[in-house]
């Protein structure tokens, strides 16, 4: 039931995330529109998602390691 719940909440972060940067792309093509040049909408984009992209890579290292010590306490039919 936990691991359901687990779930979910992992659906739930990744789809936040997934809003969060394509709302940056928004902002960034608002700021272009705005008078900003490329390079500095470009700029702004990537200061933007580096900490969302950080905070995704951190979010699979923690799934993997969860997943690598549920594979470890399984017993497999040769033992």
């Amino acid at each position: 039931m936990q691991n359901k719940h687990q779930d979910i909440l992992g659906q739930a972060i990744t789809l936040l995330l997934v809003v969060q940067l394509f709302l940056i792309g928004i902002q960034g093509k608002i700021q272009i529109a705005q008078g900003k040049s490329s390079l500095e909408a470009l700029n702004w984009i990537i200061q933007q998602s580096i900490p969302v992209l950080v905070k995704i890579r951190s979010l699979k290292d923690k799934q993997d390691k969860s997943v690598s010590k549920k594979a470890i306490g399984k017993k497999v039919w040769w033992q």
